[in-house]
């Protein structure tokens, strides 16, 4: 009895292994959706366009970008998560939506559970910018200022509860220094404020912020990623500019609902490191502050994890209740 048990799981599991193959070899049969949980016209949306035109290249069937809006991604994410698990229904995933949306809201999705992760596709660092009449010049000056004046410093973000709000909390503990922290609405209203010097500074994502300051409308202290940005090589590092080992990054990948085979999703990521490897694409990326950060599911997988506990430790710091 005991043998035909195992006759008969291993003969289930030798099964489910050749239809996964099988679907594997016949996909893409069909048009591809990439839904996008955020509005368009901004880097997430033409990231998203430059992933869908990397598989309609690579695998030959139309592939189309879907915005679904809403909640700091959530309403995207969420719709996904639900979705048939073939392969053809993948959402843009984000730091954001994946490892700090966790501890803002009240989740209906679970985001190493109900997704397989398919791919980082890029490193977005942050900077910090301030009004070019604040008083401090350089992250230096920046840091003695707020010292000399606790909460004195007016420090806009995208958000309540995004990866900039959180971002400026570490920065704050690691420079020790006390910052009246303002979330607007997304990055235009805080940033009509900073240029008309309602506020000092913000912080956001290098994508958002390197118009304006190689416009000169702002003035960049320093980006957050490990590495100097190339699309903006003056601008120092925060170990560079006296802040030693602090260091905070945005990413945006692709993730598919839980139970798409696993053949499915190497394909798709092998199609997407195939676009994303060609020096065209990767100029593109670099000419908007964006790093190319191919990977593997496993890796990207990792990337959650590590930043889920990541931004869960500030999360309890700060007491932040989930929405």
């Amino acid at each position: 009895m005991v043998k035909n048990l195992k006759f008969l799981a291993a003969a289930c599991v030798a099964a489910l292994a050749a239809a996964q193959a099988a679907a594997a070899d016949n996909f893409p049969s069909k048009p591809i959706t990439i839904v996008l949980p955020y509005a368009t016209g901004g880097s997430a949306d033409m990231l998203a366009r430059f992933a869908a035109q990397g598989l309609q290249s690579e695998l030959g069937q139309p592939a189309i970008v879907e915005a679904k809006p809403g909640a700091g991604g959530v309403l995207g994410t969420e719709y996904v998560a639900r979705a048939e698990p073939d392969g053809y229904t993948l959402v843009l995933t984000a730091s954001g939506t994946m490892a700090v949306n966790p501890y803002v809201y009240k989740l209906r999705y679970k985001p190493l559970e109900d997704f397989k992760q398919i791919t980082v596709l890029v490193d977005l660092p942050f900077v910090v910018v301030t009004n070019n009449e604040f008083p401090g010049k350089n992250l230096k000056e920046f840091i003695d200022y707020g010292r000399q004046h606790p909460n004195g410093i007016t420090f806009g973000n995208a958000g309540l509860g995004t990866q900039q709000h959180l971002t400026q909390l570490m920065f704050a503990r690691a420079a020790g220094i006390q910052v009246n922290i303002v979330p607007y609405k997304g990055s235009s209203p805080a940033m009509n404020d900073l240029l008309g010097g309602h506020i000092n500074a913000v912080l956001d994502n290098t994508g958002v912020q390197t118009p304006f300051i190689k416009a000169g409308k702002v003035r960049p202290l320093f980006v957050t990623n490990p590495e100097r940005v190339a699309a903006l090589p003056d601008v120092p590092t925060a170990s560079e500019a006296g802040l030693p080992g602090f260091s905070a990054v945005a990413w945006f990948g692709l993730a598919a609902p839980k139970g798409t085979p696993d053949a499915v999703v190497e394909k798709i990521q092998q199609a997407v490191a195939r676009e994303f490897a060609k020096p065209e694409m990767k100029r593109r990326l670099l000419d908007l502050a964006m790093i190319p950060r191919v990977s593997t599911p496993a890796e990207a997988t990792a990337r959650v994890k590590d930043d889920l506990q990541a931004f869960g430790k500030i999360a309890k710091e700060v007491d932040l209740k989930p929405m």
